[in-house]
């Protein structure tokens, strides 16, 4: 099946979007400064995902710039993963704990559009013209399939934290 032979294009972008998206929905809802206010949780969580979102148009914009292949790709993915796992620990422990995590929420966002901009890129350079619908339909479900598993992550980690944070609401 030729959708899967695109594994080594695919498989950075179901982890970036898993990794990014289980930090947005689990481990930044947990985040506040003080964690045990529901405003100052919700505060951390919009400016989160405003920088965030400043990280994607960054990195989406750069792809005529910036163009690193798939060792690079991957890099970023796992990248991505470095970076949930150290909301998670910072969320539980709070080790690093003040709005200047707002830095890492927008490298958050450089790492997933930078993925998603740079994988699109490649699948349309690396197959021929005739398969470019079915290999740009395998990017986008891959991408989404990678959201969908992050949000699920995303349900243990936040009742995780919220019980770790003694959060009841």
């Amino acid at each position: 099946m030729f959708s899967l032979s695109l594994w080594h294009i695919t498989v950075p972008l179901i982890v970036v979007y898993m990794a990014e998206y289980a930090a947005q929905a689990g481990a930044w809802a947990a985040i506040g400064f003080p964690t045990h206010d529901k405003a100052a949780r919700e505060q951390f969580y919009e400016y989160a995902n405003w920088c965030y979102q400043g990280g994607v148009f960054c990195s989406r914009s750069s792809g005529a710039i910036w163009k690193p292949g798939k060792p690079t790709l991957w890099g970023m993915a796992f990248a991505q993963c470095f970076v949930l796992i150290f909301f998670v620990i910072d969320a539980r422990y709070h080790i690093w704990y003040n709005n200047s995590l707002l830095a890492l929420a927008f490298f958050t966002g450089l790492l997933g559009g930078a993925v998603y901009v740079n994988a699109f890129r490649l699948i349309t350079e690396a197959v021929p013209s005739r398969l470019k619908e079915i290999a740009m339909t395998a990017g986008a479900v891959s991408s989404d399939f990678g959201t969908n598993l992050g949000e699920a992550l995303a349900l243990g980690l936040q009742y995780y934290l919220y019980e770790a944070n003694n959060i009841h609401e």
